[in-house]
């Protein structure tokens, strides 16, 4: 009687497991090839009558790499999505602008050229208590606007109510205090509380310095938009596609109607880096910020943006 000869391990289960282990580390390059050799290893064993052994390894190898390969996979749709999303949060951002823009030059239109000042021009009332330029621009706001025919709607019932002779916190224009699409950034309405109401994500550029709202246009660090300043295309020296009208910002957001620091800003100063969570402007997409630029056209500006180029740009004259 011949003598049976002892049961050995399998080198394709053995070899299963330590890809399915490594796959924690090396994900799909492991994983792959793991279920394919505990395959292997499984029939393998299945077919030698006892002369191999080594199954619960195959197993927990292909289990493993089984993990790592369902991870991976739902992770890399679950970043294509973002990515989509964030694409569709940046185009909604770039449309709000580019309809802004439209409406600024609507706005100069019906009044012989001039772009609207940085505030509703009221000489009783502080620039500050003044309406904004986003109020003075709702109006010209486009009726093929992204945010659709019910934004459309509401956007000619509430250019109806303003009333452009009283401060924006009064109650003759209460019934403004609400979220207006055009002057949201996706992502940061997206943030809002219950309790944040009537918000504008989107300041506008004033010039340079903190006083840069009260400059003359003559100035050399007057901006595009300024309390009482009247502007006209001629008089900006620089290329009107490098020159900053608009910017988007996470830091310090108020109301849009209101006038001041809440819709318009001057560009710091002294400051080496304009554009992150932490900075003056952007911290909604990771690419940048959206700008509205004098010609009407809306453009990213990453946080590489070199500071002195971004002082120069947020400048009329040249």
């Amino acid at each position: 009687m011949s003598e049976v000869p002892p049961s050995r391990l399998s080198k394709a289960a053995l070899a299963a497991f330590v890809l399915g282990a490594s796959s924690l580390v090396l994900s799909l390059a492991t994983a792959l090839p793991a279920l394919f050799l505990g395959i292997h290893a499984i029939r393998s064993i299945n077919g030698s009558d006892g002369r191999l052994h080594g199954r619960r390894l195959a197993i927990a190898g292909m289990t493993l790499s089984a993990v790592v390969t369902a991870a991976t996979i739902l992770g890399s749709i679950a970043l294509v999505l973002l990515f989509a999303q964030e694409k569709n949060h940046i185009a909604g951002c770039t449309n709000n602008l580019r309809q802004m823009g439209q409406a600024i030059y609507s706005y100069s239109d019906h009044n012989d050229h001039f772009f609207p000042p940085g505030t509703v021009v009221n000489a009783e009332l502080k620039p500050q208590q003044r309406l904004s330029w986003q109020a003075a621009i709702w109006p010209y706001l486009s009726e093929a606007a992204a945010a659709g025919k019910k934004a459309g709607k509401q956007r000619e019932k509430t250019s109806g109510e303003i009333d452009f002779k009283e401060a924006w916190d009064t109650a003759a224009n209460a019934g403004l205090r609400h979220n207006v699409p055009f002057f949201l950034c996706p992502i940061f309405a997206h943030e809002l509380s219950s309790s944040q109401v009537g918000l504008t994500s989107y300041v506008g550029v004033a010039g340079v310095g903190d006083e840069a709202a009260t400059l003359p246009r003559s100035d050399a660090n007057a901006g595009f938009f300024g309390y009482d300043r009247l502007l006209r295309a001629a008089d900006i020296s620089s290329r009107l596609d490098a020159t900053m009208s608009a910017i988007e910002t996470k830091q310090n957001n108020g109301p849009w109607l209101a006038g001041g620091p809440p819709t318009l800003r001057g560009v710091p100063l002294d400051c080496d880096r304009y554009i992150g969570t932490d900075a003056a402007y952007g911290g909604l997409h990771r690419q940048g910020a959206n700008i509205l630029w004098a010609d009407g056209s809306v453009r990213i500006v990453t946080d590489k943006i070199d500071p002195d180029l971004f002082r120069q740009e947020a400048r009329i004259l040249r």
